[in-house]
């Protein structure tokens, strides 16, 4: 051991240990009160001997309490170095995983305190400094003998296990004597679980399974790494089955919480319960990891967690999962990952699947929220917003709401973006659509279709000409014969025309007869000529038999050029 420097002081922990607890703090509360001035050397006497009797009984925030009385500035040196002696003893008992650069300093601050060495090598096992704790294992056990039986205690299971991890059989069966010797050690999870330990390095996997099973029964740190001990064994020696192991785990999550075990445990069931295929248990477990992650684990976690609930919305929505359980999945996991920047694309296959079965309401619901959650505002840092994926949950609402015969809805949720800034050509087709089905047909009238694809603009004409707009009607297929002549078609041609005879536009009539001369090609012309007036191979403007149509056989021409203008095509 190394010999005391000037910079620390000796403390009678052992004494001050082993004595009557009460009655020495009532001896010394009496010195306080008598010391009566502040400040004087009776009081600092006092104070330093009660931090050092609480810190030999392990009672380390009344200690630093008593020590934060004084002001070690303006101390007599013999004071100073006791006061840094007794606040170098709790630095030291630290747990490294809230004070872990705290730890870290508290140990450099010790060298040469030859008193202190135990203290040392078990803050060094705290902080996985295997090497170090392992080079002052030989000076520890003697060590212990200048600590109070609380702190031998305390620092009994960290040195075991750094021994057992150095591998120093020797130090390792010396420190396991000791711990009969304290009542709060004997029998208790943190022996039973070294000793498993001991086993299991041995070779031994029966007796370690024997005591780490003996260990996990209890309910601190260490019965709970029991549990851990016990799945790892398990699964290593492939003698507990994975379903066996991820149901211990899910057990004990919720036995343990708070420190690295607890977050080892964690760790241990988002790796088995996604290997075993337990969806919930392991979006859990990543969740919870993802709140003291830093932020590069944290997006891993999150990509994992996006391949497991992706898998499942992809299986729903092609019909591998029963729609009831699809439902229930998507109710626990949307709480805890709604606000992941994948899951709104991962789950539009749930409302989608939802339309398809015809449930309506509930699928227009769930596409708006989904597109609510879309369209939340960026966090800072993070991905952009998608429009394209805003977009198709939109369309994906209003078409929902046409088939729940709520047009009028969809045209409010669709007018809200007819500036140009966030109607495409698809939601300019839905509404076109909602406005004729709505039968608002003066807003369909005077709305301007900004695509130049013949079908959009086909879809808004016939809505015009179906609603009874002739004029508008008229105007449209006219726009359409302009823009697209080569994609005007027979049927427009005949829409055109029923259209024009309603207006009693005899211009567009005979202009519309004379381009589509081949209609006399095509089958079942003789039925349409026949309810125009005309004979089959007349090749002329229709004239007054054509203005004497009834709406009535107008319908019927229309319905037949429409067809035979689709056989066509498809050949």
């Amino acid at each position: 051991m190394a010999e005391d420097t000037p910079v620390f002081a000796p403390l009678a922990l052992t004494a001050q240990g082993e004595g009557d607890f009460l009655a020495a703090r009532q001896g010394l509360e009496q010195q306080l009160i008598a010391a009566g001035k502040k400040g004087s050397a009776a009081e600092t006497d006092a104070l330093l001997d009660m931090a050092e009797l609480h810190l030999a009984w392990m009672m380390r925030p009344e200690a630093a309490g008593y020590l934060a009385a004084l002001d070690p500035e303006v101390l007599a040196e013999d004071y100073k170095r006791r006061h840094r002696t007794l606040t170098l003893a709790l630095d030291l008992l630290q747990d490294e995983a809230a004070e872990k650069d705290a730890l870290g300093q508290a140990v450099s601050r010790s060298v040469g305190w030859a008193q202190g060495q135990a203290l040392r090598a078990a803050a060094f096992a705290r902080l996985d400094a295997t090497e170090e704790a392992a080079r002052l294992l030989p000076a520890t056990v003697d060590s212990l003998d200048a600590l109070s039986p609380a702190m031998v205690a305390a620092l009994l299971p960290d040195l075991l296990e750094a021994a057992l991890t150095a591998e120093n059989w020797e130090v390792a069966q010396a420190l396991a004597a000791r711990f009969p010797d304290h009542a709060e050690l004997r029998d208790g999870p943190a022996y039973r679980f070294l000793l498993a330990r001991a086993s299991e390095l041995a070779g031994d996997y029966l007796m370690a399974f024997d005591g780490y099973a003996e260990a996990a029964r209890g309910r601190d740190a260490y019965a709970h790494r029991a549990r851990l001990a016990l799945v790892r064994m398990g699964r290593e020696t492939e003698t507990m089955p994975l379903a066996d192991a991820v149901a211990v785990l899910k057990t004990a999550r919720w036995a343990w919480s708070g420190d690295t075990a607890a977050r080892e445990g964690v760790v241990l069931l988002a790796k088995l319960a996604e290997e075993l295929g337990d969806r919930d248990t392991a979006l859990w477990a990543l969740e919870h990891m993802t709140k003291d992650a830093t932020p590069e684990e944290a997006k891993e976690l999150q990509e994992r967690a996006r391949a497991i609930y992706g898998a499942f919305y992809q299986a729903g929505s092609e019909g591998q999962i029963d729609l009831a359980d699809f439902l229930e999945g998507h109710a626990r996991i949307a709480p805890r990952w709604r606000f992941d920047p994948g899951f709104a694309a991962h789950a539009a296959g749930l409302p989608q699947r939802l339309l398809d079965t015809g449930m309506t309401a509930l699928a227009a619901r769930e596409f708006r929220a989904l597109r609510e959650l879309a369209e939340a505002g960026v966090r800072p840092g993070g991905p952009k917003t998608d429009l394209e994926l805003v977009s198709t949950l939109r369309r994906g609402e209003v078409r929902a709401l046409l088939a729940g015969g709520q047009a009028d809805a969809a045209v409010d949720l669709l007018s809200g973006y007819a500036d140009g800034k966030g109607l495409d050509d698809g939601a300019e087709a839905l509404l076109i659509e909602a406005l004729a089905q709505a039968g608002r047909s003066d807003e369909l009238a005077s709305l301007r279709v900004r695509a130049q694809d013949m079908g959009l603009r086909r879809s808004r004409a016939v809505a015009l000409y179906e609603t009874g707009k002739w004029n508008a009607a008229r105007l449209a297929f006219l726009e359409m014969w302009e823009t697209h002549p080569e994609q005007f078609s027979f049927a427009d041609a005949t829409r055109l025309i029923l259209a024009a005879y309603e207006v009693g536009d005899g211009e567009t009539l005979a202009r519309a007869a004379l381009a589509f001369p081949t209609l006399a090609d095509l089958p079942g012309w003789d039925e349409i000529a026949a309810g125009l007036g005309a004979q089959p191979d007349e090749r002329v403007p229709p004239g007054q038999d054509l203005m004497r149509l009834s709406m009535q056989n107008a319908d019927r021409i229309l319905d037949a050029v429409t067809k035979v203008t689709d056989v066509k095509q498809s050949k």
